[in-house]
């Protein structure tokens, strides 16, 4: 067994493993988005008279999902501006998910961060809209050129906090099979959070499979930063 698996491991017998930092998706991981993604999925597939976006393209950028619509190239820049205006708009109706809240509340300042497909504009609103602790930093769907489930969004993550001297084994937080093959890829270790994809397609990518965020614990003693599954 390689290092991550045996890390796996151990969490699944409910030991706890140490870390360096954590990286969290954001629709469907810590906030229940989803339908509101899938809303906007509609509204924008409307005004362009295509088919709505399959399910399989939760955990792709917005410019993943108009290349993926059959849009001819010279209209894709205009789709994808107006999707990201859609998915921004005020007044939907967000709240963070099972167990995020005290979880995020539990990491310290500068070991986490936010590794998103979404457009900067709507991870803010969405964040701000559900009131859950600011990051130290966020990856979205403008920062890449490959979208989920290439490597590069996480990569970029572990960049973020390898900059912040936190270099080592990273903890990634997905619920989809797009974004846990992203963060496998990337080398992290990746707990998969049931919600969006099922736990069969979950576990064939990430590590772990859990319920909900609920059934993670953070401990944090000066740098050392262990967590643990009940």
């Amino acid at each position: 067994m390689n290092r991550l698996a045996n890390l796996a491991a151990a969490l699944q017998q409910g030991d706890a493993v140490a870390i360096d930092g954590a990286l969290f998706d954001m629709d469907g991981t810590i906030v229940d988005s989803i339908p509101a993604v899938e809303s906007a999925w509609r509204i924008w597939a409307g005004e362009h008279g295509i088919p709505v976006p399959s399910a399989s393209m939760h955990g792709k950028t917005a410019g993943a999902v108009v290349r993926a619509s059959g849009l001819a190239i010279s209209d894709r820049a205009r789709a994808e501006a107006r999707l990201a205006e859609i998915e921004a708009r005020p007044g939907q109706t967000l709240r963070s998910l099972p167990g995020a809240r005290s979880l995020l509340d539990a990491l310290p300042d500068g070991r986490w961060g936010i590794v998103t497909s979404a457009a900067r504009t709507v991870a803010v609103a969405r964040l701000a809209a559900t009131e859950l602790p600011a990051p130290a930093f966020r990856v979205t769907g403008g920062d890449v050129t490959q979208s989920k489930p290439d490597a590069e969004p996480f990569l970029r993550g572990i960049e973020h906090l390898a900059d912040r001297g936190h270099a080592g084994v990273v903890v990634a937080f997905e619920d989809t099979v797009a974004g846990a093959t992203s963060a496998t890829e990337a080398g992290c270790l990746v707990i998969g959070v049931l919600g969006t994809d099922t736990r069969e397609q979950l576990a064939r990518c990430a590590h772990v499979v859990i319920d909900t965020l609920e059934s993670v614990r953070v401990e944090s003693s000066g740098d050392r930063l262990l967590i643990r599954l009940i």
